[in-house]
């Protein structure tokens, strides 16, 4: 599900995927880290300029994520990876932020993401409330090394943003059974979109969820979308 019942009043959340395939935002003006090159951390890791995450295990690249097919992706687990399974990792930033991204890769039923401002919950979703209604161009490991494994599972870059009066400074990522909540390629901003030079028209990727206060508005998605249309349809 996706919870909003403690959400800011007057709080608009909108999320936003990339094309099948694209593993990193189209949006610019971010601050972006992989996991790549990296030896897994004790238990913490910092984003230079962004902030920090607490209980990270990161492991090598294989058919549930990765992008490109190579270095690391951050997971959480009860059991992956062996011996040093992290099944919630909280990433506090440095300063309250209107954008995250992510590539959400092999999303199945116990994957969670949660965005707190303070201790006020902002959005909380499951796959089965975001990866799950994408169309089924999404399934299947898209990179060369592991192209089309895992095909019951879908694989997608989220753009999520807050308007003006919505921001947030925690995000927490969470699974609590063996299975994996995979993702890489985080990429974050401040500003809302549109609060920078030559912002204007449709924010980037394909609209899926909106989040007004205790609203909740899914958006049909289609597998060639005309992006323009699908933003006038959720803003209106």
């Amino acid at each position: 599900f996706l919870a909003a019942s403690n959400a800011h009043a007057n709080s608009v959340l909108l999320t936003y995927a990339e094309d099948p395939g694209q593993q990193t935002s189209t949006l610019i003006n971010t601050s972006f880290v992989t996991f790549d090159n990296l030896p897994n951390p004790d238990h913490s890791l910092d984003w230079s300029g962004v902030g920090t995450y607490d209980n990270v295990a990161i492991i090598n690249a294989d058919k549930y994520g990765g992008a490109g097919g190579t270095g690391k992706y951050l997971v959480q687990s009860t059991s992956v990876p062996s011996g040093g399974a992290e099944p919630v990792t909280t990433l506090t930033l440095n300063t309250p932020s209107a954008y995250f991204g992510l590539w959400w890769s092999a999303g199945d039923a116990a994957n969670r993401l949660t965005f707190y401002n303070g201790s006020d919950l902002v959005a909380d979703f499951t796959t089965a409330s975001l990866v799950n209604i994408l169309p089924n161009t999404y399934k299947g490991n898209p990179t060369a090394a592991f192209l089309d494994q895992n095909a019951g599972e879908k694989y997608a870059f989220f753009n999520i943003f807050g308007d003006v009066n919505t921001t947030w400074d925690k995000i927490v990522f969470s699974n609590a059974y063996s299975s994996g909540f995979e993702s890489d390629n985080h990429t974050s901003r401040v500003e809302a979109w549109g609060q920078l030079p030559g912002e204007t028209g449709p924010a980037p990727g394909v609209a899926v969820m909106r989040v007004d206060g205790t609203t909740i508005l899914p958006v049909a998605v289609a597998s060639v979308p005309e992006t323009s249309t699908w933003v006038m349809g959720i803003i209106a």
